[in-house]
Parts: structure tokens; C-alpha cells; sequence
């Protein structure tokens, strides 16, 4: 018999806000597409279409998760949501986050000042290697290169 003493001393749930996998997927990206403040219509439909092209989000409503995500990123500031995010993706995702919130990011052609920020705390906070960190920064603005900048 296993003694609820043991489970008291650490509460991860009181310790970080973000719950699940799918929540800490969601808010790092969702945090990338208003790392600018402003959520383009576009930009909503590029994280929707993004997750729905994974497949640990079949069956998964995404709408619950933007709530929270929007709620927790304005309770807790955007980099201390990334970190408490960053805590639940899993070691072999690191990587497949980190690139594909550089692809929403760069998904316009520009990677404004904000933006810049968020993808430097985002590669600390997962521990991504620095030489596989600037590898994938190197092929997503090759990809998006000649990408039409939107106004």
C-alpha cells in the first residue's frame, strides 16, 4: 500500500499550472503567434493546421487548450509560462517543438525583436543543444526564405 504521504510533499500540479503534454504544446506555440501581442487570423489557422498534422493530437479539441493557454500566459507573463511549459515536452520532442515554433514564427518572413526573444528562452528552457539549435534556425530560414511578408 503506497502512503499519501509520499504524494504531499510534491504537488506537481499546484507546483506548475501547465497539466498535460497537449497543454505545454499549445502554450509554447500559442506563445509564439502572440509573442508580438497581436494574433493574426492566419497565425491561428497555422497552429491549428500544425497541430491537427500531429498525431498525438488526434481526438485532441484544441479550442479548451488556446483558453488555458491564453489564461496562463497572461496570469503567469509570457516567459515564466514557457518555462513552466517547456517542464512537460518530452526529450525526443524538444527538438520538433523548438522547429516548429520557429516555423510559425518565421511563417511571415520577419522574426521581430519579441519573436527573437521567445525563440532564445524557448531553446534554453528545453535544453537544446546550441550546434543543433542553430542547425535548425539555419534550415527554417532557408525554408522560409522569399516568404511574402504580410502587414
Amino acid at each position: 500500500m503506497i502512503s499519501s504521504d509520499k504524494f504531499q510533499g510534491k504537488n506537481d500540479i499546484a507546483e506548475n499550472p501547465v497539466t498535460s503534454e497537449f497543454e505545454a504544446w499549445v502554450g509554447i506555440l500559442y506563445s509564439c503567434i502572440s509573442a508580438d501581442n497581436q494574433i493574426k487570423d492566419s497565425e491561428t489557422v497555422a497552429l491549428t493546421r500544425l497541430l491537427r498534422s500531429k498525431e498525438k493530437f488526434i481526438g485532441i479539441d484544441v479550442a479548451p487548450l488556446y483558453a488555458k493557454a491564453f489564461n496562463l500566459k497572461m496570469e503567469l507573463g509570457q516567459l515564466k509560462y514557457i518555462s513552466a511549459c517547456c517542464e512537460l515536452i518530452k526529450e525526443n520532442d524538444k527538438e520538433t517543438i523548438f522547429a516548429n515554433a520557429l516555423e510559425l514564427l518565421l511563417a511571415d518572413g520577419i522574426l521581430e525583436d519579441e519573436e527573437k526573444n521567445v525563440i532564445e528562452v524557448l531553446s534554453k528552457q528545453l535544453r537544446i543543444d546550441t550546434g543543433m539549435t542553430s542547425k535548425i534556425i539555419e534550415v527554417i530560414f532557408l525554408k522560409n526564405k522569399g516568404n511574402i511578408k504580410k502587414i
